[in-house]
């Protein structure tokens, strides 16, 4: 049916500025998912001023927190899904998309490693050291700004798979640390799920997180040195 419409505007001139609508669509979800995101930090910084000999109190803004956030990471690929499918691209798309990613998973893991509320007795080191914040962030910018200058020189410089399942596993890493507080496995009633909270499998999920960080920027700047010895 989308289809078929799409070709019906693309020869019918009035349906143009309807056409022109709906290549807005992706740019809104983003708009929607910046608007998560920092709905989601306010929760996580509810959670920041909870005593943690009361973390009875963290459990509701903590549950709240793993919600918005969730949903705000599944429309990630949504609007990159839509744009790619039906040729939604637009200028304020490509810049904004990374941006409020960055903003997502850098602000949540920012809020991860300031509120010593996500941590247990038994884990092996803390839920989020500052130089693994600090690795991510130079991550970003040293990818962003080589994105930069490989596209000021004309040439297209997309995200590859290695950064799309980094991206996946710094979600997954979010969303244990929330939910678990949240108590998200006493919400769908799957108590079982709680053991994904182990010390080991989380630190372990942790050094995945980090070593694709790494992985996905060293190839990063191998394209990027690539592409600017080709031109």
């Amino acid at each position: 049916m989308v289809t078929i419409w799409l070709q019906k505007s693309s020869a019918n001139p009035q349906a143009e500025p309807t056409f022109m609508l709906a290549r807005q669509v992706p740019n809104l979800v983003t708009g929607a998912r910046l608007v998560l995101a920092v709905a989601a930090f306010a929760f996580m910084g509810e959670v920041m001023k909870v005593d943690v000999t009361d973390l009875e109190a963290a459990r509701g803004p903590a549950l709240w927190a793993f919600w918005l956030f969730l949903i705000a990471a599944i429309t990630d690929f949504a609007d990159g899904y839509l744009a790619r499918r039906y040729g939604w691209v637009t200028a304020l798309g490509r810049v904004a998309d990374p941006v409020v990613d960055k903003v997502l998973i850098l602000g949540s893991l920012t809020y991860l490693a300031a509120s010593p509320q996500y941590a247990r007795p038994d884990d092996l080191f803390e839920v989020m050291p500052v130089w693994a914040v600090v690795l991510l962030l130079g991550r970003e910018f040293l990818v962003t700004a080589l994105r930069g200058l490989i596209e000021s020189k004309g040439m297209e410089f997309p995200a590859d798979r290695f950064g799309k399942i980094k991206l996946v596993s710094q979600v997954v890493y979010v969303c244990i640390a929330l939910g678990i507080l949240g108590g998200i496995p006493g919400v769908i009633h799957f108590p079982l799920l709680d053991h994904i909270r182990n010390p080991y499998f989380f630190a372990g999920v942790f050094w995945i997180m980090i070593g694709l960080t790494l992985f996905s920027g060293l190839n990063y700047c191998k394209r990027g040195i690539e592409m600017m010895k080709a031109s």
